[in-house]
């Protein structure tokens, strides 16, 4: 009986100091739990200022690249006017010297017919030794008329270069205004593709805000239900590998 007795103080002796053991295993695998579940909050606060300076320094960028891409289609969209109303002056000149060169061609032809009508006249004078001094001066004014026809012929001929100039300056002009239009085309491109870039990344920054919330939120362990009962090692090892 004695030998009974002090076998049973030893097991309730060793009994003892298990539980002692055990209490202190668990207090050290909570102490545990709430290191890695501060650190786990710290990781996901450290990622989400990181997360959002990026997306603001982004944000940034893109208002900052916006405001050019308006400045350039503000500039473009001045020279367009620009080059529209220059077109126009140029077309309206162009109608301007086309009707002076048709008055000068009226003139000329005018002058040509008067010019072979007393060509005609001093022939038959001629030809019938009529008053020499009528012919004289039927001559004086056919000359008269070919100086005219000289003239104009040569005001014509510098019209019609001055013209093929115009035309050639409005047809200049008006390439350039179709290369301001493609480039205005390709600026409201740009404008309508950073809009939705930056509607993108104003998504992203609220989607990524409510899942990092929800991750902090089980981080810091708000449902202690879904583990009672479980070992302090079990879940320190779950909340390891949430964290990884």
């Amino acid at each position: 009986m004695k030998e009974t007795e002090e076998q049973l103080l030893l097991v309730s002796r060793e009994n003892q100091m298990l539980k002692i053991k055990l209490e202190a295993t668990r207090e050290a695998g909570v102490q545990a739990l709430r290191s890695a579940s501060q650190k786990l909050y710290k990781n996901y606060q450290t990622q989400s200022e990181e997360l959002k300076k990026s997306h603001e320094n982004e944000k940034q960028q893109i208002q900052a690249y916006n405001l050019q891409q308006e400045e350039k289609l503000q500039q473009s969209s001045e020279n367009a006017s620009r080059l529209a109303e220059g077109i126009r002056e140029k077309r309206s000149r162009i109608a301007e010297m086309e009707k002076r060169v048709q008055r000068m061609e009226e003139e000329k032809k005018t002058l040509l017919e008067k010019k072979m009508m007393l060509e005609k006249m001093l022939q038959q004078m001629m030809s019938r030794n009529e008053d020499s001094k009528r012919c004289l001066d039927l001559q004086r004014q056919i000359s008269t008329l070919q100086e005219q026809i000289c003239h104009l012929q040569h005001v014509i001929r510098v019209q019609h270069h001055g013209l093929r100039g115009v035309i050639k300056e409005a047809e200049e002009l008006n390439n350039e205004l179709r290369r301001q239009d493609k480039k205005i085309e390709n600026l409201t491109e740009k404008l309508t593709a950073l809009e939705a870039q930056n509607k993108e990344l104003k998504d992203r920054v609220e989607f990524w805000s409510g899942q990092s919330k929800a991750k902090v939120s089980k981080a810091v362990w708000t449902d202690p239900p879904r583990y009672f009962g479980a070992s302090p090692y079990l879940m320190l090892t779950r909340l390891r590998k949430q964290e990884s």
